[in-house]
């Protein structure tokens, strides 16, 4: 068998693989189990961690009103180590949206197991510059806050810091191989010119 066509078919398998572990990692960001739910009206809850891993906190709120983190800031403190977990922005900031809530990605952070405490502060959890589009927002069309009932900042089952890192980096791999063994194989198999391809 030709070599480079069996080359063609490894870089083609290769791209696949790598989309495999990238929808595996948006699985687990936007499917994974709720670790703790805190509503914003009880302001503090205590749990534990049986793995270590990586986690997300997550805050839920009614459409069309105030975020949560416009006016709160949550915390996590370990227990066990008596230290407070340093939580990572979220830059992308994730969303899903049902009819009537909305949920939004703001943290990250990494957990061993222990014990845990999650709090929620009065206090705006975003950016200075995020902070001044806001407000402008809000200064320019009204939108109304709901009850620290219908609020909540959830913790969950997400990424690790390293897979993180290779997600982005695993869609262009593996968009590279996936055409590079595309290509090659029909121009083996169907004598297609590349440059007609690329038209």
């Amino acid at each position: 068998m030709n070599v480079s066509l069996i080359l063609g078919w490894l870089f083609l398998v290769i791209g696949i693989a790598c989309w495999v572990f990238v929808f595996k990692c948006l699985y687990l960001l936007f499917r994974t189990r709720i670790i703790v739910d805190l509503p914003l009206s009880q302001q503090i809850k205590e749990f534990s961690i049986q793995e270590k891993g990586g986690f997300s906190i997550w805050q839920v709120g009614p459409l069309l009103k105030q975020a949560p983190m416009l006016f709160s800031q949550p915390q996590l403190t370990d227990l066990t180590r008596q230290q407070v977990v340093k939580l990572s922005p979220s830059i992308g900031r994730a969303t899903k949206n049902s009819f009537s809530q909305s949920a939004m990605l703001v943290f990250y952070c990494e957990l061993d197991v222990g014990k845990y405490c999650l709090e929620v502060f009065a206090g705006s959890s975003l950016h200075t510059i995020e902070e001044r589009i806001s407000k402008a927002i809000l200064t320019t069309i009204p939108i109304g806050r709901a009850s620290n009932q219908q609020y909540r900042f959830q913790l969950r089952e997400s990424l690790t810091k390293k897979q993180r890192l290779l997600m982005p980096i695993f869609v262009f791999i593996g968009l590279f191989f996936f055409l590079q063994g595309l290509f090659t194989i029909l121009n083996l198999l169907f004598d297609i010119p590349m440059e007609t391809m690329l038209l």
